[in-house]
């Protein structure tokens, strides 16, 4: 084990907000980003964790922010649109005085002439001893060039002289320029604002996540262990602040911060003095990043963790039978104990919840069935888990009371439901798993 996880599992292990974080689904616990829809979504996450003093339930500062920037992206997108048709007209008018006749030309041959036009110029440009001579000639003849021109170097210099702003020129002038760098302006601030938008409406923004077992301040306690210990750093991407107490614009800003979570509560508004609105991401570190965007999350490989510590032997991700495959499994002196490891995403209806734990359950016994068939299970006695990173640990045990309710035989009374904080429990009382 690298020192980097052993640095984070005396973190996890104490610090039960850390458990908390950790058993979020990659797609809730890091910045998440998804491709299309339906069946042909596509998402990836990237090791940012975004740290935020806004959240949905603060009407106030978030509605202020979301607002303000729907308010600025529609100003914005009729700014840009009038800019891109200001351009328009000028390159369409530089298009049919330079080369609308020369094109015309061109593709009246190509219909006349066909494949002979194109082997034409497939034999120009191979020809590397008379290229430059016979493609200056082409275009010379279709009026691309003027007939002063004999090499590409003087190509490349009437090129550079058509873009020097000077009176007269209909393309490079005062009045374009301006324009154009009005134009990068406004595409500056849409970006701005989309990746403003992009946050506030993400559920990345953990600091503020929170489940009934954390608070604000032991969330910020956390991140502050976190970055002490090098476990989050600081991004290289960008940090958006404003303030919301303040009218529009009169503070806001994009930066680059490296700062430990615990002083973001210091940010003040130098206008009015007041706790500024921020959204900060921070980059996880490598190994646990690799770790966390893996099948099982961090759920198995904490799992594994108590395991390793217990000095048990085990074996992850077994296949037997083609279909089923055995996520952990290891024996003491009685049982062989049989782990399939589920991430759930916690931000979801709790009846969808229970549907699925329901689902994976019932699997799991018919796996455990069709296990006992094999020669070498069927003189064990096999205890299935089913080890979910549900974090409210009376609605786990709810579950599992109905499920075992529902299914009385052998294989469903001796399986377990278990989250990290039944498991502990359940190790320290009985001294098995």
């Amino acid at each position: 084990m690298s020192e980097i996880k052993k640095v984070f599992y005396n973190i996890f292990w104490q610090n039960q907000s850390c458990q908390n974080l950790f058993m979020l689904s990659k797609e809730e616990l890091l910045e998440t980003t998804t491709i299309g829809e339906g069946e042909n979504a596509f998402s990836y996450s990237l090791p940012r964790i975004t740290l935020s003093n806004s959240h949905e339930s603060e009407d106030a500062v978030h509605d202020t922010i979301k607002f303000r920037t729907e308010t600025q992206n529609i100003f914005l997108d009729g700014s840009l649109e009038a800019k891109v048709e200001f351009f328009k007209p000028i390159i369409e008018g530089y298009y049919d005085k330079h080369f609308r006749k020369s094109f015309e030309k061109l593709f009246n041959d190509f219909d006349k002439k066909g494949l002979s036009l194109l082997f034409k110029a497939i034999t120009i440009l191979s020809d590397n001893e008379n290229r430059e001579k016979n493609s200056i000639k082409f275009l010379k003849e279709y009026g691309f060039i003027s007939h002063n021109i004999d090499s590409f170097k003087a190509i490349q210099n009437n090129f550079e002289q058509n873009l020097v702003p000077k009176k007269g020129n209909d393309l490079i002038n005062e009045q374009t320029i301006n324009t154009f760098f009005e134009g990068i302006k406004f595409i500056k601030e849409l970006y701005v604002n989309y990746s403003y938008k992009k946050l506030y409406n993400t559920n990345q923004i953990l600091v503020n996540t929170l489940s009934s077992e954390d608070n604000f301040a032991s969330r910020i306690k956390l991140f502050h262990l976190l970055y002490d210990n090098k476990i989050i750093t600081a991004s290289a991407e960008d940090s958006f602040i404003e303030c919301s107490h303040c009218d529009y614009g009169t503070y806001k800003g994009v930066f680059q911060l490296r700062i430990n979570p615990s002083k973001l509560k210091d940010l003040r508004c130098p206008v009015c003095s007041k706790e500024l609105t921020y959204f900060v991401p921070y980059e996880l570190n490598k190994d646990i990043y690799s770790i966390v965007k893996s099948k099982d999350g961090l759920l198995l490989d904490a799992y594994c963790n108590i395991l390793d510590t217990q000095k048990y032997q085990y074996k992850t991700n077994l296949k037997f039978l083609n279909n089923i495959e055995v996520d952990c499994i290891f024996s003491d002196a009685n049982f062989t104990y049989v782990v399939e490891v589920k991430m759930y995403k916690l931000n979801t209806d709790t009846n969808k919840l229970k549907s699925k734990i329901r689902e994976h359950f019932g699997k799991l016994l018919i796996d455990i069935k069709r296990l006992y068939q094999l020669p070498e299970f069927k003189t064990k006695d096999l205890k299935p888990i089913l080890l979910v990173n549900v974090i409210d640990s009376n609605l786990v045990k709810e579950i599992e009371a109905e499920l075992k309710e529902k299914n009385t035989g052998i294989i469903s009374q001796n399986s377990r439901i278990l989250n990290l904080n039944l498991l502990m429990i359940r190790n320290q009382n009985s001294n098995q798993y």
